[in-house]
């Protein structure tokens, strides 16, 4: 059976996002290259590891089964190839991303340019992965935004920078033409969250002046399908202010939000995982999240 780790990553990326066009351009491939390396795949494993309808996605009983073999494999290869790079003097560092900012775009650009060795691997991991790659070892680390909210013991944080926090709601919604909102306001809103329990918590958990407990709408994977059902008018959301630059499009409005919280975006690494570039790479991050 010529099973390869290039058809585990193909795997890997169709199971984090259920969807074959974000995982192909998350791949740098076309939906149908992706698709012929999923059939190749479930040719040598003589199983089917995905249901395939026109409008969904997901998981066979043999793909469960096959995620944590194929995630140990994937995290075991990295561990060669950055082994590789360090004995031929060459550091490779892989860097998590829960969502884009220019205050990000800025630390790469200056890590590119002041760490010309370092062979860079961005990843993007949208809000359900950021932890769960730091913990399998698929990243060395990760920029994570976070309300301030007790950190789990296995991770550690270096704190870059803060932002006012913006009401995400469509153009439409009754709040767009406000200058500014209060989270009073907010009392009756419905909240556009990710399938995940512990990953909303984190988010809107501090916000207790929203009620205590805020309507919940869990039906997105990633912020852009946050971003779609704000638009949609379907709930709202509340982000950073980066969130206004880096995305903004028709039918949004980002309304600023005069009491909410701070939003903190912090280097997040595994506790005691370090080496002489992910230690180089901190120090950069801080210096330019300072500057």
């Amino acid at each position: 059976m010529d099973l390869t780790i290039h058809h585990l990553r193909c795997f890997l990326a169709v199971a984090r996002e259920l969807h074959f066009g974000r995982a192909a351009a998350q791949l740098h491939l076309s939906p149908s290259a992706l698709s012929e390396q999923i059939s190749n795949l479930e040719t040598r494993l003589s199983h089917p590891v995905f249901h395939r309808s026109s409008r969904t996605v997901a998981l066979t009983d043999y793909g469960r089964e096959l995620l944590p073999l194929a995630q140990e494999a994937a995290a075991a290869m990295d561990r060669v190839l950055a082994w590789g790079g360090e004995a031929a003097g060459e550091a490779h560092l892989r860097v998590g991303l829960m969502v884009s900012s220019r205050s990000f775009r800025t630390i790469m650009a200056a890590a590119a340019q002041q760490m010309p060795r370092v062979q860079w691997d961005i990843r993007q991991l949208g809000f359900l992965h950021c932890f769960d790659a730091l913990e399998k070892n698929e990243v060395d680390c990760a920029f994570i935004i976070d309300l301030g909210l007790e950190l789990p013991p296995q991770f550690r944080s270096v704190p870059l920078w803060q932002e006012p926090c913006v009401l995400v709601a469509s153009e439409e919604h009754p709040l767009a033409g406000r200058g500014t909102v209060k989270l009073a306001d907010l009392t009756e809103e419905t909240f556009v969250t990710v399938r995940d329990t512990e990953a909303s918590t984190r988010w809107f958990g501090a916000l207790d002046a929203v009620g205590g407990a805020p309507r919940m709408l869990a039906a997105a994977r990633n912020f852009e399908e946050v971003l779609e059902l704000c638009s949609a008018g379907l709930g709202v959301n509340i982000a950073g202010t980066a969130a206004a630059d880096t995305y903004d499009r028709p039918g949004l409005r980002f309304i600023p939000i005069e009491d909410a919280p701070p939003a903190t975006t912090s280097l997040f690494l595994r506790s005691g995982k370090t080496s002489p570039a992910l230690d180089q790479f901190i120090g950069l991050a801080t210096a330019q999240a300072g500057s």
